[in-house]
């Protein structure tokens, strides 16, 4: 049974939280979950974030919680743990060390077996169709140069993370999201960080608040 969790800021929110534990029955005991860090090329697991969301999982009575980063470490270490978490950061770059290192093809079978996946910003985007948002918004950040940009296709969900924050960033935001969803036929869930999709096999539930 699909569970998944699409946030924008991670457990920002106890409505959050709980829509966390819904997808383990309501007990992380006994729960041990991956951070990936990839996402993030340079500070990796040192990255605040990464410390935050570790200790965020402790809160919530995961047993324990460990770091992987697929760019250097074997991917099929995932399948130790009990619960998948794609961090935020650079959605280019945690896609393509997903692909090339193989845990695309690990986190798709597990989810398919029920694993909870949790995303948080470019960790959310990833668990998408593909990153032809990112590529519209900001192909500069596509530094490998790829042309495939199919993702995990974990969920046909779309989103674009931080939206709240993002108007107070580019005026244009707004405009740019709708021609996007015109040129591209394709409709688009803006999260603010207060926000949260939860998808399982029966039901799409947005979280707010």
């Amino acid at each position: 049974m699909k569970k998944l969790l699409l946030t924008a800021y991670g457990f920002s929110t106890d409505s959050i939280k709980n829509a966390a534990l819904d997808l383990v029955d309501g007990n992380f005991n006994s729960c041990n979950a991956c951070i990936i860090s990839t996402s993030w090329p340079i500070e990796k697991e040192k990255h605040p974030q990464m410390q935050q969301v570790k200790s965020e999982l402790l809160a919530l009575g995961v047993d324990k919680v460990d770091f992987l980063d697929v760019e250097f470490q074997d991917a099929h270490l995932l399948k130790n743990y009990q619960l998948i978490f794609l961090n935020g950061g650079y959605p280019f770059f945690l896609l393509y060390h997903l692909k090339k290192s193989g845990a695309d093809k690990i986190i798709k079978k597990m989810a398919a077996n029920g694993t909870p996946i949790i995303g948080l910003s470019a960790g959310s985007i990833v668990m998408g169709p593909d990153l032809s948002l990112m590529d519209y918004l900001y192909p500069e950040d596509n530094m490998f140069n790829v042309k495939n940009l199919t993702a995990l296709s974990l969920t046909t969900v779309r989103i674009f993370p931080h939206y709240k924050e993002m108007l107070t960033r580019d005026k244009e935001i707004t405009k740019k999201l709708v021609q996007f969803e015109k040129n591209f036929n394709q409709p688009l869930n803006r999260l603010n960080n207060n926000q949260a999709i939860l998808v399982t096999e029966n039901k799409l539930e947005i979280i707010n608040n």
